[in-house]
């Protein structure tokens, strides 16, 4: 199965180079409230797989690495897709640079670990939507942090 993704490392490298930044806007906005939650671990497995083929082929490089952090950031400065004032209000009280900082950070460091972290950072980035939806608060990223 691996060799079959190395295989396909140059046309993936492309089609993130083209794409790359959209979905991850997508995503980040459908986790941040503009998607049903139903959708929520397809989106988190989406992310997670950008920022594991990413991390996984820049062998220590750091441009790469930036080039998704600004991603990221620049999706969950964003904000909603959705046209729902009271969510995109909720989001933006729940959304502070530090946490923007530690949700990356803890993604990228999930990325780094592996595919075994899959689980682990679909359970945060679905966290990090019930953050921004204000269902829950960020101290539910403590877990991911310390562990």
């Amino acid at each position: 199965k691996l060799s079959k993704m190395e295989q396909y490392a140059g046309t993936i490298d492309n089609l993130l180079a083209q794409h790359g930044e959209a979905i991850v806007k997508a995503c980040i906005g459908g986790l941040s409230g503009g998607m049903p939650q139903i959708l929520w671990p397809s989106l988190s497995e989406c992310l997670f797989a950008i920022t594991l083929h990413i991390i996984s082929t820049s062998h220590g490089a750091d441009e790469p690495n930036s080039i998704l952090y600004n991603w990221f950031y620049s999706a969950i400065s964003a904000g909603v897709s959705s046209g729902d004032s009271d969510v995109t209000q909720i989001v933006n009280n729940s959304i502070t640079p530090e946490l923007k900082s530690n949700v990356i950070s803890i993604v990228f460091g999930l990325a780094k670990e592996g595919v075994k972290s899959k689980p682990k950072a679909k359970m945060l980035l679905m966290d990090f939507g019930k953050i921004c939806k204000g269902e829950t608060s960020t101290d539910a990223l403590l877990a991911y942090s310390l562990g």
